[in-house]
């Protein structure tokens, strides 16, 4: 197995577990994690519970923990080989990493199996709820300082976690809820990784969550190795800017696997031959990183980033449509001045010689004005028909023909339109005539009908015609 080359100054374990800023605690929370943590004690390395080089590793890296300070633990999953049944986890893990169990925030891996064992260590025999989250679920999040911390079950297989699905939308709606400046979620399986089994297409859901939420961190186990990777976007992109930083830790203690060889684009540190714990310390608006081999060992890694704030509010909803316009004009005032006129034969004449229709609008309004000749007719079944042979001995009455219109923008207010007695250059001939006028609105409110008449007398032949 070739070792990937540390990026990192090296220094001897002990001096940085002792130099790993405690200065800080007081201040500012510290947590620290690592996954694939306790070998299984039948394992021919187990060595009474302390291991050998490489394998079952667990006391070492526990180690690290007691007595650090720390504001919580996070067991990246598995971590409990090779069943993580209660006997199993009371044997081996309880003896190391029990011993941070108060503090301890845990989540499910694949060697959990249904999580019996696990739930009933963590949260207590039987219980529906606890430390671990709702059992048979295993999601749930908490906050530790300012930061807002999330904890996922990457077992899809048994828990979905496809778009859409109750932890995907469970997600969405926590992650809603709390727009903190700094989110830090976690994950048994890595999105990314260029270690054992390598990136996992189906967290894709739950890392375009994070990433719409604006999340900082995703740390994983599975693979068994410790990797970092440049903050990437919802693509996988290099994102320096918004994008989530990952770690692969892995490094808890029980074995290493392979698959380092080569990595994958945007790995910035990765090795293979180092356990121990990576230690966040988790400032108001920015982190600080430091992976701590277990003792004897010098690999190590560390550096800052910073938040990126809570993601942006949704836009404002659009401001309230104004209440509909139910209110119809109203036409008053309506006349028409002179009432009677003759039509003579000059049309300029005609015009000088019409009338002026006059009248009042309460608002804006398309004035439509029908014109009707009066005529006489007989009153047949309560209505006024024209007159026929059948019904000339019925009531006569008055009737009144359609004879052309016009329309006018009518303006809030006085208005006048000058009429010369013709309607598309068809001279109207005498008689009684009624203008009717209706007004409708742009918003489509009609005036009450608003009529007036007006009377055209047969034109005076002028002197000396025949």
């Amino acid at each position: 197995m070739t070792r990937a080359q540390p990026v990192v100054v090296s220094v001897v374990a002990v001096m940085a577990a002792m130099a790993w800023a405690p200065a800080a605690v007081a201040q500012d929370p510290v947590i620290a994690a690592a996954g694939d943590i306790a070998c299984d004690p039948a394992d021919p390395n187990f060595n009474g519970g302390a291991g050998i080089d490489g394998y079952c590793r667990q006391r070492a890296t526990s180690d690290l923990l007691v007595g650090a300070s720390l504001a919580a633990v996070l067991p990246l999953g598995d971590v409990q080989y090779n069943s993580a049944s209660l006997t199993n986890i009371l044997q081996v893990y309880d003896p190391t990493w029990g011993r941070v169990k108060s503090i301890s925030r845990p989540i499910l891996g694949n060697h959990e199996s249904s999580g019996t064992g696990y739930f009933d260590y963590f949260n207590g025999t039987g219980a529906a709820d606890g430390p671990a989250g709702a059992r048979g679920k295993g999601y749930y999040s908490f906050d530790v300082g300012s930061w807002h911390l999330v904890a996922l079950n990457s077992n899809c297989d048994r828990v979905a976690c496809s778009a859409g699905s109750e932890q995907e939308q469970w997600l969405r709606a926590d992650l809603a809820a709390h727009p903190a400046t700094c989110t830090l979620a976690y994950s048994h399986h890595a999105r990314y990784s260029s270690g054992h089994d390598g990136s996992n297409t189906f967290m894709q859901p739950i890392w375009e969550a994070l990433d719409d939420a604006d999340a900082e961190i995703l740390l994983s186990g599975h693979s068994h190795d410790y990797e970092r990777f440049a903050p990437l976007d919802r693509n996988g992109n290099l994102d320096q800017a918004g994008g989530i930083r990952q770690f692969v830790v892995g490094t808890g203690g029980a074995f290493f696997t392979g698959g380092l060889d080569s990595r994958i684009a945007n790995s910035e540190v990765a090795q293979n031959d180092t356990f121990g714990v990576l230690f966040l310390t988790l400032h108001a608006s920015s982190y600080d990183w430091s992976f701590v081999p277990e003792a004897g060992k010098t690999f190590t890694d560390s550096g800052s980033g910073s938040c990126h704030g809570p993601p942006p509010p949704p836009p404002p909803p659009p401001p309230p449509a104004p209440p509909a316009d139910v209110t119809a004009p109203v036409i008053s005032g309506l006349r028409a001045s002179p009432q009677r006129f003759s039509i003579p034969p000059e049309r300029a004449a005609a015009i000088k010689r019409g009338t002026t229709f006059r009248y009042r609008l309460s608002e804006a309004s398309t004035v439509r004005v029908a014109l009707s000749r009066r005529s006489g007719g007989r009153k047949v079944g309560g209505r006024c028909r024209r007159p026929t042979r059948a019904n000339r001995g019925r009531p006569r009455c008055i009737l009144y023909r359609k004879a052309g219109g016009f329309i006018q923008q009518g303006a809030a207010g006085s208005n006048a339109r000058r009429f010369g007695g013709t309607i598309g250059g068809r001279k109207l001939s005498p008689g009684t005539f009624r203008a009717s006028f209706v007004a409708t609105d742009v918003a489509g409110n009609r005036s009450r009908r608003n009529a007036v008449r007006f009377t055209i007398l047969r034109a005076k032949p002028r002197l000396g015609s025949r």
